[in-house]
């Protein structure tokens, strides 16, 4: 019965996760759990993942498509990422 109940456990969590969006890749979690301090604009005084700051308004579609596609190619680090983008919220 024990054995049957842990299947039965396994499945429910399975079956939990399968209703889950596809799992993120590192690279996404990483803009995700990497944070600025803005101290411009409607982030001001908060902590932002650079992922929403790269989904912000300031961040024209053109651009956020070509950084995350070179982030994701590896030939921008997650620092350089961060870097661009809070320079250009800033500025803008």
């Amino acid at each position: 019965i024990k054995v049957k109940s842990s299947e039965k456990d396994a499945v429910t969590v399975a079956g939990e996760e399968g209703d889950n969006p596809p799992k993120e890749e590192p690279w996404e979690t990483a803009l995700k759990t990497t944070v600025v301090d803005m101290e411009v604009g409607e982030f001001q005084g908060h902590k932002v993942s650079v992922w929403d700051l790269l989904h912000s308004q300031y961040i024209p579609e053109e651009n956020r498509k070509e950084l995350l596609e070179l982030y994701e190619a590896g030939e921008l680090t997650l620092e350089q990422v961060k870097t661009v983008v809070s320079t250009i919220v800033t500025k803008a």
